[in-house]
């Protein structure tokens, strides 16, 4: 028995990882050719292959982070700049 309930368990076929990722075919092969991206494994023929749902949905979630991570600087920056507006007379 599984003990993470919330993971999704499954392979995406090509369809489905697009409108997952929401990346084209063409830019998610570039982001796995540079290491970005999960690669496929195989499925049975030279070109059936799918994606671990998981590893997608990890992906994913790396990427909010990263963009959280950016925004939270952002406005970090913003703050210090208000508070050094705000101090002078």
């Amino acid at each position: 028995m599984s003990t993470n309930t919330n993971r999704s368990l499954g392979i995406a076929r090509e369809a489905q990882r697009r409108a997952i990722t929401g990346v084209s075919t063409s830019s998610w092969y570039d982001l796995q050719a540079r290491g970005l991206a999960p690669k496929p494994i195989r499925l049975g023929g030279p070109s059936s292959v799918g994606w671990l749902i998981s590893e997608l949905e990890d992906w994913l979630e790396q990427r909010r982070a990263e963009r959280d991570d950016k925004w939270r600087s952002v406005g970090d920056a913003a703050a210090k700049i208000v508070s050094k507006l705000e101090a002078k007379p």
